[in-house]
């Protein structure tokens, strides 16, 4: 590839995406006094970064119940997610019985089931909001951990018998390895996805965290609070999406990003 004509470097790409963004905000800053759109349908960057210096304190404090139930609800599905996909591909009673069912729940909305969870565990609960999120992000990550684990070459698992590989030694050698990156693409979904599980926890029955302050910011006809709020969430996850691609680079160094076509 030309890599030229993209920057040469990551570096020149992330140059180019700055300045695009940055033109992005100057002219949203332009148009909305021209429009003379008010603040509580549309406000200004400088009306949200006065908001943040208003109320910085405020989101900081919100943001960490979500936060919380984000890693804990993520983390959850993710262990139960592995687990699920590891008995699925090792044992064909559950291949044959509770893999066909999850494509049944998968297309349940998990939002149409979060009012339920809260009555259940609890309208203000921390793992009432920690299950929700868990919900979410496990689906992804078990339909990951069993195409993971089970795409595997059958010459890989011929040769493996033939040299007398138990179970034990046949996962940690051929079905570990070829799993991680099915693993890390359920690990990109399952974030993201807890998330959003999290915000609809507290949007529906939450008195505090990121969702709940938007809920309260959108009684009151505050745009700016609902956009710093959004920006804190967009923040967050980003991070901890980029923490999980800053471990997968760790781990399998030769895998490359995607890529811009060659023109």
């Amino acid at each position: 590839m030309n890599e030229g004509a993209y920057g040469g470097t990551p570096f020149g790409g992330i140059k180019w995406s700055v300045l695009f963004f940055l033109c992005l905000l100057v002219l949203w800053q332009l148009v909305v006094p021209f429009l003379g759109l008010p603040s509580y349908l549309l406000p200004t960057p400088a009306q949200i970064v006065e908001e943040f210096g208003k109320r910085g304190g405020l989101l900081m404090s919100q943001f960490l119940p979500t936060f919380y139930e984000t890693i804990l609800g993520f983390l959850l599905g993710v262990a139960v997610g592995v687990s699920a996909g590891l008995g699925i591909v090792y044992s064909r009673f559950l291949w044959l019985t509770i893999y066909p069912s999850l494509v049944v729940v998968g297309s349940i909305p998990r939002v149409a089931i979060a009012p339920l969870i809260l009555i259940w565990l609890g309208i203000d609960s921390l793992w009432s909001k920690v299950t929700i999120a868990f919900l979410v992000a496990f689906f992804p990550m078990v339909i990951n951990s069993i195409v993971g684990f089970s795409q595997v070459e059958t010459e890989m698992l011929d040769l493996a018998k033939t040299m007398g590989m138990g179970r034990w030694m046949e996962f940690r050698k051929i079905r570990l390895p070829n799993s991680i990156p099915y693993l890390f693409a359920g690990f990109k979904a399952s974030i993201a996805l807890a998330v959003i599980g999290a915000v609809v926890a507290e949007f529906v029955a939450g008195q505090k965290g990121l969702g709940y302050l938007i809920v309260v910011a959108n009684n009151d006809l505050n745009a700016p609070l609902i956009f710093a709020s959004i920006i804190v969430l967009s923040a967050m996850s980003l991070g901890l999406f980029g923490i999980i691609v800053g471990l997968e680079k760790m781990l399998m160094p030769w895998r490359r990003g995607i890529q811009p076509s060659e023109l």
